[in-house]
């Protein structure tokens, strides 16, 4: 505690210089008077105060009236209408040094008698050693009850030069006429106490919190000592919330700048103090505050520069996420991963069955490999995370084990059913749910999962997958021809949602009602005529001239075993053999066949071609030409053949190009999004990355880096149409930011071509 050296100054007993000043103002025609009484006990007398000049209508004199038993300093003025002043001094100073402290106490009152004064000031300057006046204190309130009034005003702010100070102490009567009025101001009992320490005013310090631990709990008492050589008054803590600038009230953050009350230990005056606030704490994790405190001592002075301390508050656990195989709903095989987004945690632990048992507590990480209890069931994965402070936070996530492969429970036709109605459907129930998405129907066999033919005929059908009822459908676009057998093909590529593939690839057969005419006869001669089809879907027209005599002319339908072997192609409409088998004619005839619009993806590819039995094999029709308007294709042949429509399977790649990132910026955060956009004709059946790190050509495998190069399969999140598929893959950022990393995409069409050229981009991580 600092020891204080004070020298009571009073007015009479110590050197001090008071200069009186007397400002009169009066208006003609009104009374006016003014008296000042200073001393610093003022016991008989004046003491060595002296006017120096006198307003005409002021006096300055000794009363008996003072504020104890002995006298005052009166000032009365009477008489007079406009403003005077009167100044008296005694040539007595007191050296002060800069930066010292000073208490200067008095004792005044002032009154007023006949007509009221506009009015009437009592003041108390103090003059600088540089003769530059600083105003301490004023009043301007009537007063007529004649009762003391003490005031205790801290000067230490003024105290900024080192030299010779004295005070000022006067009154006035400033407006209107005083003829008929008189005025009375008595000052008595003036002391300055003065001490040259370096405190320098109100000083307050922190005990708690230091700014080095972390805050925890519902409530934290803010402690700290405060010292003023006058005696401390009270202590305020203002709250500053430094990522937003808001202060706390008590209750709520406020934009504006708020100080809350300390409570102080002791009675109010004392020079040391210590105090506490009680803070109730912010619920918000991980968030810094600036706390401020400051001290008034007993003279309303007020520290000029509070003190400061951080504080950082850890009062919630660690929150966020984890997710069982990322976004997955099912999964096939007991070893996954958990991928892991918690703010806030440095430690976790994990239990695979629902918070029975547990792992060990491991350091934080952002993934963790687990393996999941035996048996086909869902599946709770439970995490719990703790921070430094010792807060905690569980979360689960479910996930469904399948292991089994999908077996179908029941199939429409039947298999080997006759009769079957030509507008029937065809189904497949499962015992489990599948995955939609693996029910594919685009036209060619390659790209196509559940399809109908017959032979090798495709037949158009549109695909479908409720996951209710767990039943994929066929439905063809036309009836189906009368009494004909059709096959329906179900490929191993079939997933349940959990990614088991069927067992085999599975086809049975059913047969139509009806009966189905195949065979067709026309006689033709010289003049020339027309052959049909049974259903106008073949027909051939030959000219005049073309036949020497009178020909019959067949076209028959081949089915099953007599359709000659076809591979690398898709048909689109039955197999027709024309005979006699390679007659010719003179001119040549024109054949049409038509296809169904519906059945075919793109009819620009679609060929006319013939069956060479020499060659055994089928080659192009030359000058075919595809009507588009009648979905037929018509050619002028020569000879009859064996004819049908095709498509050659599809053989060109797909392209891909990666949308973001576009290398031309740095990568930020803990997970990127990297997607993009592949094309291709028979559509897009599959989407993979790679992803290399250059500084040591090491792959990314979804949970480590290894040196042989890796493909990651990634999600198609939309497909506008079949030739358009947009995918995405999110990738954990690696901590390792001080180098390129090289992301390659490919695409895999429905027809299994792969994409030769992948796209490709570099980027930095920030």
């Amino acid at each position: 505690m600092e020891i204080r050296q004070l020298r009571p100054l009073c007015l009479r007993s110590l050197k001090l210089l008071i200069a009186v000043f007397l400002i009169i103002t009066g208006a003609q025609g009104s009374a006016a008077a003014s008296q000042v009484i200073v001393n610093g006990s003022f016991e008989k007398d004046l003491g060595e105060w002296r006017v120096r000049e006198v307003t005409k209508g002021a006096v300055f004199q000794w009363d008996e009236a003072g504020a104890g038993a002995d006298g005052g300093a009166l000032f009365k003025t009477t008489g007079r209408s406009r403003r005077g002043e009167t100044q008296a001094s005694q040539n007595k100073w007191v050296h002060i040094e800069s930066g010292s402290r000073g208490l200067l106490r008095f004792s005044w009152k002032k009154n007023w008698s006949a007509i009221l004064p506009i009015e009437h000031k009592v003041y108390v300057n103090l003059i600088k050693p540089d003769q530059t006046v600083a105003s301490i204190w004023s009043n301007k309130t009537l007063l007529n009850d004649n009762t003391w009034r003490v005031e205790s005003i801290d000067v230490s702010r003024f105290l900024d030069q080192k030299g010779q100070y004295s005070l000022v102490v006067g009154a006035s009567f400033e407006n209107g006429k005083a003829n008929n009025a008189a005025t009375y101001a008595w000052f008595d009992n003036v002391s300055l106490e003065v001490s040259n320490s370096m405190l320098k005013g109100p000083k307050t310090s922190f005990l708690m919190p230091s700014g080095r631990d972390k805050i925890v709990g519902k409530t934290y008492l803010v402690t700290g000592i405060a010292h003023d050589d006058i005696g401390v008054s009270k202590v305020r803590v203002a709250i500053e919330r430094l990522y937003d600038n808001t202060y706390w009230n008590g209750n709520s953050w406020v934009a504006t700048e708020f100080w809350n009350e300390a409570k102080s230990s002791g009675s109010s005056g004392n020079t040391v103090a210590s105090w506490r606030y009680k803070w109730q704490l912010p619920t918000s994790d991980g968030a810094l505050y600036r706390l401020y405190a400051r001290t008034e001592n007993i003279t309303s002075n007020t520290e000029l520069t509070p003190a400061e301390s951080i504080a950082q508050v850890d009062n919630v656990g660690p929150t966020g996420s984890i997710y069982v195989e990322g976004e997955a709903e099912y999964v096939n095989t007991e070893a996954v991963r958990i991928d892991i987004d918690i703010k806030g945690a440095t430690k976790m632990r994990f239990s695979a069955d629902d918070a029975k048992t547990w792992f060990p507590w491991e350091s934080y990480k952002a993934s963790k490999k687990l393996t999941l209890p035996e048996g086909d069931d869902t599946k709770i994965v439970t995490a719990q995370f703790k921070d430094d402070s010792g807060n905690s936070y569980q979360i689960s996530d479910s996930i469904i084990l399948d292991t089994t492969q999908p077996v179908t429970r029941h199939i429409f036709p039947a298999q080997k059913a006759k009769n079957i109605s030509t507008d029937s459907s065809v189904g497949v129930v499962f015992y489990e749910k599948m995955a939609p998405w693996s029910f594919r129907n685009d036209g060619t066999e390659l790209g196509s999962t559940f399809y109908l033919k017959q032979g090798s005929r495709w037949v158009a059908a549109k695909v479908s997958y409720d996951d209710k009822t767990k039943t994929a459908k066929l439905v063809p676009y036309g009836p189906l021809d009368s009494g004909t057998t059709y096959t329906v093909h179900l490929k191993d590529l079939i997933k349940d949602k959990a990614g088991n593939s069927l067992a085999a690839n599975f086809s049975w057969d059913f047969t139509t009602s009806g009966s189905y005419t195949s065979l067709f006869k026309e006689t033709v001669g010289a003049v020339g005529g027309t052959i049909h089809g049974g259903d106008q879907s073949i027909s051939l027209e030959v000219p005049a001239d073309a036949l020497t005599a009178e020909t019959l002319l067949t076209i028959e339908e081949l089915r099953d075993k007599k359709v000659p072997p076809m591979k690398g192609m898709t048909r689109y409409s039955p197999v027709y053999q024309l005979s006699p088998k390679e007659l010719p004619f003179n001119t040549a005839a024109l054949l049409k066949i038509k296809y169904r619009q519906d059945e075919v993806h793109n009819p620009t590819e679609l060929r006319l071609v013939s069956f060479d039995e020499e060659r055994e094999k089928w080659l192009p029709v030359q000058n075919a030409v595809i009507d588009l308007v009648n979905s037929q294709i018509t050619a002028k042949i020569t000879k009859l053949m064996t004819v049908t429509v095709t498509a050659q399977d599809d053989a060109s790649p797909p392209s891909t190009t990666i949308i973001a990132p576009t290398g031309a910026s740095e990568i930020t955060g803990r997970l990127f999004n990297i997607f993009g956009v592949s094309r291709d004709n028979s559509g897009i059946a599959r989407l993979d990355i790679s992803i290399r790190r250059q500084s040591d050509n090491a792959y990314w495998t979804g949970s480590e880096w290894q040196p042989t190069e890796v493909w990651l399969k990634t999600k198609v999140v939309t497909e506008k149409d079949r030739s358009k598929a947009t995918w995405s893959y999110g990738w954990r950022l690696p901590d390792n930011k001080f180098t390129v990393y090289e992301i390659r995409a490919r695409a895999t069409d429905k027809s299994g071509n792969v994409e030769s050229n992948a796209d490709l981009v570099r980027v930095r991580l920030r």
